[in-house]
């Protein structure tokens, strides 16, 4: 790597390391980590600064978006200038989620319903489909356990994937919690291979652009590696049938899209696409596949956030009718097979929207406060708004130019 290069990476490796470090400050106050004096007066100190001391935490939160936001788009910039590499690009993902594994999910208790849906079939034998986490009070998990009322709204293959990492924790809740933060972080780096991979055919000139777009960008670092939602497992099997169509194996596209439907019911939205893709004569661009399958999962997130919709694998009362940051998962990294700079910019702003949706619960520690829902959808949508009137703006100058 260049001189640049190097500083760069030592900086994203500051700004990540300092989340993490920061992610200790919501450890669950009926969690304990390690026994070791060292890391439980680490916890104490970090939980005195998230629990007790929430405006000034919250301002560190809005301090680093601010800032591995800017550097995130200053690396676009770099990579879109080719004044950075495929080797620096590279060292940044591994490095990045290396250090994001040990980050605590402060930002959701989901990792840890994974964790409990896998017990319940390896220590209980017993199905998550028909038994809930309350079922087993004596259990000494659900002191520190959200949505114990709830019975897993997964689809089968995840259940079976999810034993690999259970299997692997020998049942201590530590091994077992980085089993899994380590098994779905594999997936951030997958989804990373497989955006370069179908770029090298779509697009080369822009294939570590696009590829950075994902691999960098702060709200699937955040949501995928650090919170570990099984999104990022979905992402994969969003993208998957794209990498197999561009290399026109049109059987295994249709495997992955069955098998993501296995882990949930959503890329089963990407089907009827597919087949035309593959019935049409001549074939369509593969750009088109991918346009359609951007506005359909976007219409589907903007109507799973609004309206209760009765889904597969999802029991009843499971469903939350309220836009969630992670289920950007469903359709910003199809953006990155897009290289457009107004898509890009609009794809910065609502990642950029979403991560800000936390605010009001780090600060009052719940999401009952007067006008949250408010906030939350303002700081969301306003961002984006911005982005596109940023771009319309950019593309009246350059007509006028032209003129």
């Amino acid at each position: 790597m260049s001189p640049r290069e190097k500083v760069l990476l030592i900086f994203n490796i500051v700004i990540y390391t300092s989340l993490t470090v920061f992610s200790y400050a919501y450890v669950d106050l009926n969690l304990t980590l390690s026994r070791s004096p060292n890391i439980l007066s680490f916890t104490k100190i970090m939980q005195q600064l998230g629990y007790y001391h929430r405006p000034v935490a919250t301002l560190f939160y809005l301090l680093f978006l601010i800032i591995a936001f800017c550097f995130f788009i200053f690396n676009l910039y770099l990579f879109y200038k080719s004044k950075v590499g495929i080797n620096y690009l590279i060292s940044c993902t591994l490095i990045n989620t290396a250090i994001l594994i040990f980050a605590y999910p402060f930002l959701s208790s989901d990792l840890f319903n994974y964790l409990f849906d896998a017990k319940i079939i390896l220590v209980y034998h017993v199905s998550p489909y028909i038994h809930k986490p309350l079922d087993f009070p004596t259990d000494e998990w659900l002191r520190f356990m959200r949505w114990t009322h709830r019975y897993s709204p997964y689809g089968p293959l995840w259940l079976l994937m999810s034993l690999i990492p259970a299997g692997l924790g020998f049942g201590k809740f530590i091994l077992n919690f980085f089993a899994f933060k380590i098994f779905i972080s594999l997936f951030h780096l997958i989804n990373s291979f497989l955006i370069f991979k179908i770029l090298t055919k779509l697009n080369l000139k822009f294939s570590t652009f696009g590829t950075a777009f994902y691999a960098l960008n702060p709200l699937f670092l955040i949501e995928g590696v650090a919170n570990a939602h099984n999104d990022v497992v979905l992402a994969t099997f969003i993208i998957l049938p794209l990498y197999f169509l561009v290399n026109k194996k049109f059987a295994l596209s249709y495997v992955s899209l069955i098998a993501g439907v296995a882990v949930k019911y959503i890329p089963i939205l990407n089907l009827p696409w597919l087949i035309w893709m593959n019935l049409a004569s001549p074939k369509k661009d593969v750009q088109q596949f991918i346009i359609l399958n951007i506005i359909t999962l976007t219409i589907f997130t903007y109507l799973f956030s609004s309206f209760r919709i009765t889904v597969p694998f999802v029991s009843s009362g499971a469903t939350q009718v309220q836009f969630q940051p992670w289920y950007l998962f469903w359709t910003l990294p199809l953006f990155s097979l897009i290289p457009q700079m107004g898509l890009v910019l609009m794809a910065i702003a609502i990642s950029f929207g979403s991560s800000l949706r936390y605010l009001p619960f780090l600060y009052y520690g719940e999401w009952s406060q007067p006008g949250t829902v408010q906030f939350m959808q303002f700081v969301t949508i306003a961002p984006l708004i911005a982005a596109i009137t940023i771009s319309v703006l950019v593309i009246v100058r350059r007509k006028n130019a032209e003129k």
